[in-house]
């Protein structure tokens, strides 16, 4: 059985809410393994949710590039060990020149040509050649318009969080539109959906939802045919909860994303979103 450190107890904790004996009775129940401890707690009704996010051991920025005028955007994170390195100018140059290469070029990104002269490796083991800190490319997303459409972004204030949408059937230069692309960015950064989408959500996350559902309706006592529909109706409040469209706008929760985009203009349509943040998987 994995040691339960107090590193595992506080992990499981931030991710819940819950207490810590009870994260730490879940962890001991299955060898330390806090996936499996957290589904355990939400089907026990002790925890009604978690926190997606796995732990957040690496410093770095993100950075956004756009090119061919505004149709093409690139969203890339790199990370390194302390955000003494991470916050230096020469950091921030290296990440913005690495999205800067990621939307100028195709194929695998630390091929590309960087800014400062030779590949986007190159420029990577140059600088951990000066700082003497590991760092890492980590995930990416490129997108690109056909036809009518433009992009919305955001990066957090810390610079460790970034987001891009894509909203087409618009070209972008009214003041609705601009200040809408902005706002679902925003959005996106703050809710973290899971897809656009329930069609986006991966099967084994619907089955694990489903499976969590049925084990918190069976706690009610009622019947078999009315425990599935209270599992059926705690799945549809998931995908509400935290698929794109679906999700109650937050700057106006009386109507969700889809609908506040069609508010803005006709023919305008969220078709894709990212979001990366350093440390995420």
């Amino acid at each position: 059985m994995a040691e339960i450190t107090v590193a595992l107890i506080k992990e499981l904790r931030e991710r819940t809410g819950c207490g810590m004996m009870d994260a730490k009775r879940a962890l001991e129940e299955f060898g330390g393994d806090v996936e499996k401890a957290i589904d355990e707690l939400r089907k026990k009704g002790e925890v009604k949710a978690a926190k997606r996010a796995g732990r957040e051991t690496a410093e770095g920025k993100v950075a956004i590039a756009m090119a061919g005028g505004g149709k093409q955007a690139a969203l890339i994170s790199l990370s390194t060990e302390t955000d003494f390195t991470a916050n230096n100018d020469e950091f921030k140059k290296l990440v913005q020149g690495i999205a800067e290469a990621a939307v100028a070029g195709q194929g695998d990104i630390a091929e590309l040509k960087h800014p400062q002269g030779g590949t986007v490796a190159d420029a990577i083991k140059a600088l951990v050649a000066k700082t003497g800190e590991n760092m890492q490319l980590g995930r990416s997303s490129l997108m690109k318009i056909d036809g009518d459409g433009f992009f919305g972004s955001y990066i957090h204030s810390d610079g460790k969080l970034g987001v891009l949408v894509k909203i087409t059937g618009g070209k972008g230069t009214s003041d609705a539109e601009k200040a809408l692309a902005k706002d679902i960015a925003m959005h996106v950064a703050a809710t973290n959906p899971v897809g656009l989408t329930q069609a986006d959500v991966p099967a084994d996350v619907i089955a694990r939802e489903k499976e969590i559902a049925l084990e918190q309706a069976k706690q009610s006592g009622k019947p078999a045919n009315i425990q599935e529909k209270i599992a059926e109706g705690k799945v549809s409040a998931y995908f509400k909860e935290n698929t794109l469209l679906a999700q109650p706008f937050v700057k106006d929760p009386s109507v969700n994303v889809e609908q506040h985009v069609k508010n803005t203009g006709a023919g305008l349509k969220l078709a894709a979103f990212a979001r990366i943040k350093v440390g995420e998987a």
